[in-house]
């Protein structure tokens, strides 16, 4: 049977030796280093996930020798000027393109494409 009522998912866990339902707050989550459990909040966990809000971080700039054939790990995105959404891109672009050939350098930035996910270099 076929009906427009919204569906809601519900997640319940239990506790294997009693079955008894486990709050949220009773709920750990951790980490195994060096032999140690490091356990984090729900706050911390969201903290962690949380990269940042979508855009481009200048990170820095760096010589074309510094860029080794290992640092690849996927296309990266080339960035191009357009004067309809900001005045005066075109200038900057071609600026910052002459002076990073003329020494040799390469502009290293940070790309997180939406909210919350993990930025690319």
């Amino acid at each position: 049977m076929k009906t427009n009522l919204e569906t809601k998912i519900v997640t319940k866990h239990y506790l294997p030796e009693t079955a008894e339902i486990l709050m949220p707050s009773d709920i750990q989550y951790g980490l195994d280093v060096s032999n140690r459990r490091i356990l984090f909040d729900t706050d911390e966990i969201k903290a962690i996930k949380k990269f940042g809000d979508p855009g481009f971080e200048l990170l820095g700039f760096k010589s074309l020798s510094c860029l080794q054939p290992h640092h690849y790990v996927k296309p990266g995105h080339f960035i191009y000027p357009d004067e309809k959404y900001v005045e005066g891109s075109s200038c900057l672009f071609n600026g910052l393109l002459k002076k990073c050939l003329e020494k040799q350098m390469f502009i290293l930035c940070q790309f997180s494409a939406r909210r919350n996910t993990p930025p690319r270099l």
